[in-house]
């Protein structure tokens, strides 16, 4: 993934009201994290990394300005 596939998906993803962020956890490893989801078992909220195909999926959703 590239730096602005993650950032056009997270601008797409905090357009649909929830907390994402971009994260570059090494040189050239770009990921888009969704925050605060509930876990309604455990009884509290997690983070977790969303897989490259839904990252393409959501940069796809902002338009070219």
């Amino acid at each position: 993934m590239t730096q602005e596939q993650c950032e056009r998906a997270v601008e797409a993803l905090q357009d649909k009201g929830f907390d994402a962020s971009h994260v570059q956890g090494a040189f050239m490893d770009h990921g888009v994290w969704l925050d605060c989801v509930w876990n309604e078992e455990l009884g509290d909220t997690r983070s977790f990394r969303i897989h490259d195909e839904e990252i393409e999926w959501w940069a796809s959703k902002i338009k070219d300005e």
